[in-house]
């Protein structure tokens, strides 16, 4: 598939964008809608939303007063979902069949809201239900803990679905008009990978209607608190989890971000990577297993490393960390053929990803955002030097932007 990629595009006079990648013969389409709106985005110029309503919105949009949109998707063969991340929120639909009318049922979910009190009312049990579900969760949890070390009393910090307290706060009438702010078709985009018709796909959109507000939303951001010292808590859990947080500010944004996420993550996978010398050594000493992982964030406002898993020690775990992941011993371990097998792996990450329409179509979506064609990301992959990344890592690799935080069993 890769050799064979191409993309079409229409930016619609209202700001909406189609993206098609068609895939002759291939069966499966993979459509996705995404807003440029997330849990973090709860402050506006004249207030403060409450948190949870971007999870809550994507949940309500389900809701129509005479169908039910799974069921529909269904229908027309096709499996449907949706998410709500930090900065965005996407709606998307899979399908051997009828592409076209699951693209129709796509687009009244996400254009057409239904918001009363009553359905309003009965989704705050069912999201306060999932809530606590997680609190259960010492994965979720240990990440939530970690976010507020790492961004002290900032939206991040707090659960994407909210709290039991926040929900009381949402209502059909702000629910609205958050909607009508932020589901704006310039602040959103469609893509669609697999065997469908360009043209078709256009005539469909250009049919249909977005209901919003005409004045645009101006997202507003507070300076952010001084990274917490860290912290441990007690859950009943069986064994101890440890995460090691690393802030990195800075105020780039578009494809200089994006460029930054991967050289950031060749830095994190020479130095923690699975065949890294520093995973082997805690491998050994038995400071991890196979729940370890690193994930870097790069948004706009936010760039962030977490290191987690589970360990028999954490407190060896966050000192093994401290000393390995510095500036000093990322110099000396990325030799040539380090670095360039490095960038090997992630050029072949991204092509093994081509054969996924799934990863394709959520990429391109959420890259749109940051002016980024998904298909040419190998060549800023291939434009990354070693010196980029020793330079990348000597502001990031730093002892005053790090913290940590364990999870460790009741009555140890």
């Amino acid at each position: 598939m890769t050799d064979k990629l191409e993309k079409q595009i229409k930016k619609l006079d209202n700001g909406f964008q189609i993206s098609v990648v068609p895939l002759a013969g291939y069966n499966q389409v993979y459509g996705v809608a995404m807003a440029n709106f997330g849990s973090v985005d709860t402050r506006k110029k004249d207030g403060v939303l409450p948190s949870g309503i971007a999870h809550f919105i994507e949940h309500k949009l389900f809701a129509k007063p005479d169908y039910d949109v799974s069921e529909k998707f269904a229908k027309y063969g096709a499996n449907s979902n949706a998410y709500t991340s930090y900065t965005k929120t996407a709606y998307l639909f899979q399908t051997l069949e009828n592409p076209y009318d699951n693209l129709e049922v796509l687009l009244d979910l996400i254009q057409n809201p239904y918001f009363t009190d009553k359905n309003v009312a009965s989704e705050r049990g069912i999201i306060d239900q999932e809530i606590q579900m997680y609190l259960d969760m010492p994965e979720f949890v240990l990440d939530e803990r970690i976010l507020g070390q790492l961004y002290p009393n900032d939206p991040i910090s707090e659960d994407i679905a909210g709290s039991t307290q926040s929900l009381q706060t949402i209502n059909r009438a702000n629910l609205l008009q958050t909607y009508q702010e932020n589901y704006r078709p310039d602040n959103m985009n469609l893509v669609l990978v697999g065997d469908v018709d360009f043209e078709k796909v256009e005539s469909i959109v250009e049919n249909s209607n977005f209901h919003t507000l005409e004045t645009p939303i101006e997202k507003t951001f507070n300076d952010f608190e001084p990274i917490g010292q860290g912290g441990q808590d007690e859950m009943d859990i069986s064994q101890a989890r440890a995460a090691y947080g690393i802030r990195i500010d800075t105020d780039l944004t578009g494809a200089e971000l994006v460029e930054k996420q991967f050289e950031m993550n060749m830095v994190m996978e020479t130095l923690i990577g699975e065949s890294s010398e520093n995973y082997q050594e805690m491998s050994k000493l038995d400071l991890i297993d196979d729940s370890f992982s690193y994930n870097v964030v790069a948004e706009n406002n936010y760039c962030f490393i977490i290191v987690s898993g589970s360990t028999n020690d954490p407190d060896k775990f966050q000192d093994y960390l401290r000393n390995h992941l510095s500036f000093e011993n990322f110099k000396n371990v990325l030799t040539d053929d380090k670095f360039e097998r490095i960038k090997r792996d992630a050029i072949g990450a991204y092509l093994f990803a081509q054969n996924s329409p799934e990863a394709i179509a959520n990429q391109m979506a959420e890259l749109y955002f940051y002016d980024v064609d998904y298909l040419q990301l190998i060549h800023m992959i291939d434009s990354i030097h070693k010196e980029n990344l020793l330079e990348i890592s000597e502001k990031f690799l730093r002892d005053d932007n790090r913290t940590y935080y364990n999870l460790i069993p009741s009555g140890k």
